[in-house]
């Protein structure tokens, strides 16, 4: 098995920063992986003392011996999560071809680090798959489906990896916006995991949105590719405390995993789409009857809109 280079994003919270090291820091093959930690300025002067904060426990952890070498890269002016993840990961990728990126508030299972790189390995000539989730939600699969892993049009930003020739001529300005408002088969894939998709897609456009995950998820269902999730977590996240940018308590939940029920040992298959895997996803990531016709009402509204424009 290669070992591929970990990514940690962090910024100002340096408690949630010392969990997500300590999990990744516990995985077996963390002694054998590269380590690149990126830490983005603060916005302003009241958020400085945090940001020290944070960097004081990466100094603290850099030179542990926990991993085969840690980087660290500090930025002196703020750029936000999607500037940082976009700029971090290219550089990386670039350089090894392949990356796991986690950020600063994930805890995962000792069995993280191998079943990652185990699916970077197996999948990386598979033209049909676009990046690896390390994070499965708490859903139950149907009886008949045994794999230790599925596929899926939605892509994940909770611990994901991928490899460089599926990260390249990636369009983080949506000029191409409009190729989904032109076929209904790219709205319902980028939607076939959950109705927010397009419509966050959408904000981005207006400007109304920082996020890049949407904007790769939406690079690789128009590119036709599926991401691989495992079908139970490798991931639990611990920032839906409202101490984050994006982090909402509602959401803690509805998104907590068990971790125990991890598998050591995955088994990989060449994974297709199952249509019943794909509702049952749907509905969780679905805020019920009436939020989807009012998504789907003002989906209409901007394909019609976009094609008049047009």
């Amino acid at each position: 098995m290669s070992y591929a280079p970990i990514i940690i994003f962090v910024y100002n919270r340096a408690d949630h920063f010392s969990r997500t090291y300590s999990a990744l820091a516990a995985c077996e093959e963390a002694k054998e992986s590269d380590l690149f930690i990126f830490s983005d300025g603060a916005k302003n002067d009241t958020g400085i003392e945090k940001v020290n904060e944070v960097r004081s426990a990466v100094a603290s952890v850099k030179d542990a011996g926990d991993f085969k070498s840690v980087t660290v890269t500090e930025s002196p002016v703020n750029k936000g999560l999607a500037a940082s993840v976009i700029s971090g990961v290219t550089q990386i990728i670039n350089k090894y071809g392949r990356a796991i990126v986690v950020e600063d508030d994930c805890a995962v299972s000792p069995y993280f680090l191998r079943y990652m790189n185990g699916a970077l390995d197996y999948y990386k000539d598979n033209e049909k798959i676009g990046s690896v989730a390390g994070y499965c939600p708490p859903i139950t699969l149907p009886d008949y489906y045994k794999s230790d892993v599925f596929a899926a049009h939605r892509s994940c930003s909770w611990t994901w990896a991928t490899w460089s020739d599926r990260w390249q001529n990636i369009d983080w300005e949506l000029k191409e916006f409009s190729e989904f408002c032109k076929s209904p088969k790219l709205i319902k894939n980028l939607n076939a995991n959950g109705s927010d998709r397009f419509m966050r897609l959408y904000r981005q456009t207006k400007g109304n949105g920082s996020s890049w995950s949407v904007r790769f998820g939406a690079h690789l269902v128009r590119n036709g590719l599926l991401t691989v999730y495992p079908r139970y977590s490798y991931n639990q996240n611990i920032g839906c405390d409202e101490s984050g940018v994006h982090s909402k308590s509602d959401d803690a939940k509805k998104m907590r995993v068990d971790l125990s029920k991890a598998i050591p040992f995955p088994v990989f298959t060449n994974v297709e789409i199952d249509s019943r895997i794909q509702r049952i996803m749907k509905k969780h990531y679905s805020f019920g009857t009436v939020s989807e016709i009012k998504k789907f009402i003002a989906t209409v509204l901007i394909v019609l809109k976009n094609l008049i424009k047009g």
